[in-house]
């Protein structure tokens, strides 16, 4: 999202800096943020230092400032493309992205004409970085300090609105039929769903080996990778009461295919 349309000032473009690094945003001809560079072109992200998904042009090399220029470019046109899918089947309506992250979507969908648009995450300053996005581009998206609980399979979330989004989300769960029957009781109409999917027709949920990072005790260490096979996805939505599984097909303007590969955008409707 290009945030010099804006023309922001010099105070919003300090708040923006501050507040926003992980999803794709261009500040300022000198500043843009997000975290493809890191996909494309380092290492885990989880590892990175805070520093890699901010960009600022003196700080780095030129071919760096390039490569993190297109990259996230391509994230930013992809995440574009999905709001625009949804907000062309649910004119108008309400939306919830379940781990918003810096809430680029819901201010997109807003941009797009929903209405009632909320972010959820549990990590708090993620709201300072919607508060930024709302000041800068005159929207009103609300935010929820709120997380699925692997344990309790659920989250205080007290309404449902017409579209959940869950955007690479379920890869960092260990139970992901409970997630996914979690979204479905806060949709009213839909369930987007963005992340890796194993290519078989079979009921198969794969995970990589225990999460190095956070170390939980067995089961809930099982939160790295987490995929579920297409034909258990499939399944699983059809007996949660949605009948019709869009895909949003990859296109040329995204994240490049040799990475993309795994990944499926799918748009599941009652």
């Amino acid at each position: 999202m290009d945030l010099r349309r804006y023309s922001p000032s010099w105070l919003q473009v300090k708040a923006a800096t501050a507040a926003l690094n992980y999803q794709p945003f261009i500040i300022s001809d000198d500043v843009q943020t997000g975290v493809a560079y890191s996909w494309l072109h380092s290492g885990d992200p989880r590892s990175d230092r805070f520093y890699e998904f901010v960009f600022r042009r003196d700080r780095v090399a030129p071919e760096v400032w390039d490569q993190a220029a297109d990259a996230n470019r391509r994230l930013s046109a992809m995440y574009d493309d999905f709001v625009a899918e949804i907000a062309r089947h649910y004119p108008g309506g309400s939306l919830l992205d379940v781990g918003c992250n810096n809430g680029y979507i819901p201010v997109r969908a807003e941009q797009l004409g929903m209405r009632g648009c909320a972010g959820t995450d549990r990590r708090t300053h993620q709201w300072a970085a919607i508060k930024v996005l709302n000041n800068i581009t005159g929207t009103s998206v609300s935010f929820l300090n709120r997380a699925y609980s692997s344990r309790a399979h659920g989250a205080r979330i007290r309404r449902r609105y017409d579209v959940v989004v869950a955007s690479a989300v379920m890869c960092h769960l260990p139970d992901p039929l409970n997630f996914l029957a979690f979204l479905g009781s806060l949709a009213e109409e839909a369930v987007f769903f963005w992340g890796q999917v194993i290519d078989s027709d079979e009921y198969l949920v794969g995970y990589d080996e225990p999460n190095r990072f956070r170390r939980e005790p067995f089961p809930w260490g099982f939160d790295d990778n987490t995929r579920l096979s297409r034909g258990l996805f499939r399944k699983s939505v059809e007996l949660m009461g949605f009948r019709e599984i869009v895909e949003i097909p990859h296109r040329d303007s995204w994240l490049p295919a040799r990475w993309y590969g795994p990944h499926k955008a799918w748009l599941c409707k009652r």
